[in-house]
């Protein structure tokens, strides 16, 4: 999400963040709590869900998500299938509730062919591949082996995954 917001700054966009612990951060100009998730996205011309899929965030962005949200608004979804409910979406695009969307996660992946999002025009599918990038797999190996070698050395682990926390 800190990538998102700095890149959506560089543009000249305005960025509003929703974070469970919230705290300033240079690459958000507003920080809330979960609690104002309502209001911010009401604010939102772009609304970019990057959210861990635990009990708290599974249904996110729903019926009340979407009826928050401008008419104007588009949802880009990078987060996790599960996150966003998919019969709510078609809701919100059938009744011109939302402008648009881009998804990269879905319930079930990859996205079935008779799935209805194939056919809006106003929604950019893509294959659960937001977090790629120029030299990903490089760096992967190279932090594998990283912690490989402070494993063997009985040394502290990097970027562990905190089940709790989604990442």
């Amino acid at each position: 999400g800190e990538a998102v917001a700095r890149r959506a700054q560089a543009m000249g966009m305005r960025t509003l963040g929703v974070r469970a612990r919230p705290k300033p951060m240079p690459s958000l100009d507003e920080v809330h709590g979960p609690d104002a998730l309502l209001a911010l996205i009401g604010r939102a011309d772009f609304i970019v869900c990057c959210v861990p899929l635990l009990p708290t965030t599974r249904g996110l962005f729903g019926e009340a998500a979407f009826a928050a949200m401008k008419p104007s608004a588009v949802l880009i979804d990078i987060s996790r299938g599960g996150v966003v409910e998919e019969a709510a979406l078609l809701s919100a695009l059938d009744n011109k509730r939302i402008k648009g969307a881009a998804l990269d996660v879905f319930a079930t992946e990859p996205l079935p062919a008779e799935h209805p999002l194939w056919g809006y025009e106003n929604v950019v599918i893509t294959p659960h591949c937001a977090a790629v990038y120029d030299g990903w797999d490089i760096k992967s190996l190279h932090m594998f082996a990283d912690n490989l070698a402070r494993y063997r050395k009985g040394e502290p682990l990097e970027n562990v995954v905190n089940p709790e926390r989604g990442y």
